[in-house]
């Protein structure tokens, strides 16, 4: 299996940029929130949903400022939806580091992850960004119902609806967002709307199959995500089937194999 860093070569300096772009922004004007912020940098994990904007767009046409705005966006998103987590699973450790609620309290991770939030929607705040913008908003929206639904729901489904009520959970948490990623990269670069449809019927795909890993990885769940992710690897793969060959199609292609497969 390649390296994440072999598969997103044909972005990596588009990468750079990104990583560039989004330190400046997470900057705070005062202290103590600055030094969170750069905790919250640190100790990130493989950028994987910025990496898919970044595609998504590279796809199309080339990398923009429109690009990194929403790429940031969704890091930061993503970012304070951890940090909350922590707070409400009470959760001392993230990616074997201690959590930013462990290592500031429960007090400045919630104001961090706030902040994160608002910080994120004055990045596309801007007229040109308006589209999507609401994509992000809607996506989020839909995160927070997806975990409601997974706190509410986990051991209260009958048997014959555990299938498809995981599946519901595993869209609306993680695989929306995913999608989003993908339809703003391209939307990014002005493709068309069908570019951008069949785009993110692959980020759809590509979240849920990601999340299925996940679980088996986290030992949740783990029945119906041996059952369905090798289902979801040939769905995800089957939507790439709508693109010329390119580098940025293998790289997606790879991609999607290194998340079916990976160790951790």
């Amino acid at each position: 299996m390649k390296n994440l860093n072999d598969i997103i070569h044909p972005i990596a300096a588009e990468l750079q940029q990104f990583e560039a772009f989004f330190e400046q922004t997470l900057k705070a004007e005062t202290e103590p929130m600055n030094s969170i912020m750069r905790y919250v940098s640190d100790t990130r994990g493989k950028r994987l949903r910025p990496i898919l904007v970044l595609l998504g767009a590279k796809l199309f046409g080339e990398v923009n400022g429109q690009t990194l705005r929403a790429a940031t966006f969704v890091e930061m998103v993503h970012s304070a939806t951890l940090i909350h987590d922590d707070v409400v699973d009470d959760s001392d450790q993230r990616r074997s580091k201690a959590s930013v609620k462990a290592q500031f309290g429960n007090l400045s991770a919630v104001l961090a992850g706030d902040y994160l939030l608002a910080k994120a929607m004055l990045l596309l705040s801007h007229p040109d960004d308006y589209a999507i913008l609401q994509e992000m908003l809607r996506t989020t929206a839909a995160m927070s119902e997806g975990e409601l639904m997974q706190n509410i729901f986990a051991d209260c489904v009958p048997q014959l609806e555990k299938t498809t009520k995981y599946l519901d959970i595993i869209t609306r948490k993680t695989a929306r967002l995913m999608r989003s990623c993908c339809a703003a990269g391209a939307m990014s670069v002005e493709a068309t709307p069908e570019q951008v449809q069949y785009i993110a019927d692959f980020g759809l795909n590509f979240g849920i199959l990601f999340q299925l890993r996940d679980d088996m990885l986290d030992s949740e769940n783990t029945e119906q995500a041996k059952v369905l992710l090798p289902e979801y690897l040939q769905k995800t793969l089957g939507t790439l089937k709508h693109f010329p060959e390119s580098e940025t199609l293998e790289a997606l292609r790879n991609l999607t194999v290194f998340c079916a497969e990976r160790k951790e």
